[in-house]
């Protein structure tokens, strides 16, 4: 019977940072707040707009509606 050699380990997940955001949808007065964790490799600072716009609408291409007005790091 031919030896198998086991599975190396999954990889460990890629760090994040995880950035608390204030920010408003533009036309509007309201203030909202989120989380959003970014991935190196996958994501940048300069990409949340893009994914609070796909959490809201499902189109990351309404980020453009997305006005920040506070991004900090958790």
């Amino acid at each position: 019977m031919p030896r198998t050699e086991a599975a190396p380990p999954p990889a460990p997940p890629p760090e994040r940072t995880v950035y608390r955001v204030a920010y408003t949808l533009a036309g509007e007065r309201a203030v909202r707040r989120a989380e959003v964790a970014v991935v190196p490799g996958y994501s940048q600072e300069s990409d949340i707009p893009r994914i609070l716009a796909a959490r809201l609408t499902g189109n990351p291409a309404d980020g453009r509606r997305i006005v920040l007005l506070d991004v900090r790091e958790r």
